[in-house]
């Protein structure tokens, strides 16, 4: 249906826009070739160095075999995005031969903004702020260790490349959910990078003590309440399959599957 391939293709494109910061951070890069398109960083651990879009038109295994060797040269670990547009078709199993693990199914939504339903109240106690100062961007930082269970060695890297996207240098807006006693307990990042009309919803955490008081789904109309602001007609995001029921709710379609394969687990000790 002609709705669903311009919702898919918004994903995509949303997808590599926003992945691409990693890349165009000065100690990062963002390297195409051959069909290819990654972004590497110094940062060793997952998710800071992967493959966000696949359009081989020669020999696919040759290709695959220089973008990991060139990863595994560099000692970091790496994932790879199996976007519904990538050619060749059968990526995940041309990966997986080469030693990838499928290790995330994540579910490409979107959502029209004109068929946004109405949002149920935010829960008293908890505060929303924008991530405009480097206190904020402390603790933003912070949830993003724990989420991504970030060794300390390579904290100060990723709190660097986070510092680094300021909204003066990228499209991108943050916010930090505190609880009464003023912890940090949740995140949300909203990234206009691409395409035109289009936002994109990345970043979405909330620690485990503060989940079922509907702290994600406050974070979620504030972007999209940001989003209608600036004039955007769609929001997208690539969901777990775990938290497709909040933004169900929030009005988002499934529209596509999004496999992540990878050289490395995505979370050690995750709960969920």
């Amino acid at each position: 249906m002609p709705e669903q391939r311009a919702a898919v293709q918004a994903i995509e494109e949303a997808l590599v826009g926003h992945w691409s910061h990693f890349g165009r951070w000065p100690r990062g890069a963002l390297v195409e070739a051959d069909g290819a398109l990654r972004y590497e960083t110094p940062i060793a651990q997952l998710p800071y160095n992967g493959v966000i879009r696949t359009r081989i038109a020669g020999d696919p295994d040759g290709v695959i075999e220089t973008v990991l060797t060139s990863f595994a040269r560099r000692e970091v670990s790496c994932l790879w995005w199996h976007h519904p547009t990538a050619d060749p078709p059968d990526l995940g199993e041309r990966l997986t031969a080469r030693g990838l693990q499928l290790v995330e199914k994540a579910v490409g939504m979107s959502l029209d903004l004109r068929d946004r339903p109405a949002q149920p109240v935010a829960p008293t106690g908890v505060r929303y702020l924008e991530v405009l100062d480097d206190e904020l961007m402390h603790s933003y930082s912070a949830l993003i260790f724990g989420y991504w269970e970030v060794p300390k060695p390579s904290q100060a890297l990723v709190a660097e490349v986070n510092r680094y996207w300021v909204p003066a240098r990228t499209p991108v807006a943050r916010w930090v959910a505190f609880d009464e006693a003023g912890e940090a307990i949740g995140k949300a990042l909203l990234s206009l990078a691409t395409p035109p009309g289009v936002a994109a919803i990345y970043g979405m955490s909330v620690t485990p003590k503060a989940r079922g008081r509907g702290v994600a789904s406050a974070l979620t109309n504030i972007m999209l309440e940001r989003a209608e602001s600036l004039g955007c007609e769609r929001v997208v995001l690539h969901s777990s399959e775990m938290a497709v029921g909040l933004y169900e709710r929030a009005g988002f379609v499934r529209q596509c599957e999004l496999p992540v394969y990878a050289n490395a687990t995505l979370w050690a000790s995750r709960d969920n």
